[in-house]
């Protein structure tokens, strides 16, 4: 370290520059260049990237949401998920004693037929009633 004496005072020496201003500037210039640069590519082409992932990532969230459900917050009940509300139609397909889908198909198709049953017999009977008054 240099330092130069003056009145009984220690200064430091003046060192040379790192670099002539010249080259800082032309190095200023190269940076602004470069920075421009980036930023037309990133205006050009990563924009609509990052855009495409941004839209990506929002749609993956709300399935997310979608898939574990949503707890109850104010003024809005809970939302279950996707595996409760499959559980839930999985139960209607089986038959419970009454209150499920299944049950409730099968009553009326037990019920069906027992119609067609009394279909069945009405048009005998209209075909014999329809017979004995052909020959008699």
């Amino acid at each position: 370290m240099c330092l130069a004496k003056l009145n009984g005072a220690a200064f430091p020496c003046r060192r040379k520059l790192i670099m002539p201003v010249q080259d800082f500037l032309a190095f200023v210039a190269g940076a602004i260049a470069v920075l421009t640069l980036l930023g037309l590519v990133y205006r050009m082409f990563l924009k609509k990237i990052v855009s495409e992932v941004r839209d990506w990532a929002t749609w993956l969230k709300k399935f997310q949401r979608d898939w574990d459900g949503e707890p109850a917050s104010a003024g809005r009940d809970a939302t279950p998920g996707v595996m409760e509300r499959l559980n839930k139609i999985d139960g209607e397909l089986k038959r419970n004693g009454g209150e499920s889908l299944k049950d409730k198909v099968v009553e009326t198709w037990e019920c069906a037929q027992e119609l067609d049953a009394r279909v069945t017999t009405i048009e005998l009977r209209q075909n014999e009633i329809h017979e004995a008054l052909n020959r008699g």
